[in-house]
C-alpha cells in the first residue's frame, strides 16, 4: 500500500537529514549547560528587556508601531505578526537575550507577505491535518490518496516559508546583537567578542536544530495520517 511506502520514505527522509545536517541530541543538554561565571557577569549589564527590544528596533528602523510586552509565562521571546507584538518572557539563559531579542526584531522587520503568509498556511495546515485526521480513523475519507498528495504539499509550502523566515532572522541575530551592544556602550570590545564567540558556538548547534526541527513537526504529521489511513 502507498501509505507503508510513505511512511518508509518518511523515516528515511528523516534518518538522511539528521545525518546531513549532523543533529546529534545530545547536543541539546550542551545548549542549557554552557552559562558559566563570566557569562553572568556580562548579561547583568544588559539593560531591561523591554528596553533592549525598544532600542534595537531603534536601530532597525522599525520601532513605529511594534508592540513590546513583557509575560512571565514565556520561557524567552516571540513576535506575532497577527497584533505586530514582539512578547519578552523568562529566559533560561540570560546571557543569549541580545541575540534572541533580535532575532524577533528581525522578523518584525521581514516581509509582511511572507509573515502573513506563513501564519495563515501553518493555521491552514493544523487545522487541515486534524480534520483529515479524524476522518481517516473513521473511515469517512473517499480518496485517501488525494487527501495524503495535498497534506505533503501543504507541510512542504509551510516548511519552505518558515525555513526562509527562520533562517534569515537566525544569521541576522548575532550581528545585529553585536552592533547594538557596541553602538550603547554596554560592554568593551573584548566583553563583545566572549559573548559573540559564544553565539556561534550556540548557533553552531541551534540552527541546524531548529531546521530539523521544522522538518521532523511536518514529516510527523504525514506518518500519523498515514497510520490513520491505514487503521
Amino acid at each position: 500500500m502507498i501509505e507503508i511506502k510513505v511512511i518508509i520514505v518518511c523515516i528515511i527522509v528523516l534518518i538522511l537529514t539528521k545525518i546531513g545536517l549532523n543533529i546529534k541530541f545530545k547536543s541539546l543538554k550542551q545548549l542549557k549547560t554552557r552559562t558559566n561565571e563570566i557569562l553572568c557577569k556580562l548579561a547583568s549589564k544588559f539593560l531591561e528587556d523591554e528596553n533592549m527590544c525598544i532600542e534595537i528596533l531603534k536601530k532597525l528602523g522599525n520601532n513605529s508601531d511594534v508592540k513590546v510586552i513583557s509575560n512571565e509565562e514565556y520561557n524567552s521571546c516571540l513576535y506575532t505578526v497577527y497584533n505586530n507584538t514582539i512578547t519578552i518572557g523568562k529566559f533560561k539563559e540570560n546571557y543569549m537575550k541580545p541575540q534572541t531579542i533580535a532575532h524577533e526584531c528581525v522578523h518584525s522587520c521581514q516581509n509582511k507577505i511572507m509573515l502573513w503568509f506563513n501564519f495563515i498556511i501553518s493555521n491552514i495546515c493544523n487545522l487541515y491535518f486534524i480534520i483529515v485526521l479524524i476522518l481517516a480513523l473513521f473511515n469517512k475519507l473517499p480518496n485517501t490518496n488525494f487527501f495524503l498528495i495535498i497534506l505533503t504539499a501543504i507541510v512542504f509550502l509551510q516548511y519552505v516559508i518558515r525555513n526562509a523566515l527562520e533562517t534569515d532572522a537566525m544569521t541576522r541575530a548575532p550581528y545585529i546583537a553585536k552592533e547594538y551592544l557596541k553602538e550603547n556602550n554596554i560592554l568593551k570590545d573584548e566583553e563583545i567578542k566572549t559573548l559573540l564567540e559564544e553565539y556561534n558556538d550556540v548557533n553552531k548547534i541551534g540552527i541546524p536544530l531548529t531546521n530539523y526541527s521544522l522538518i521532523i513537526k511536518n514529516i510527523i504529521k504525514m506518518i500519523i495520517f498515514c497510520i490513520a489511513i491505514l487503521i
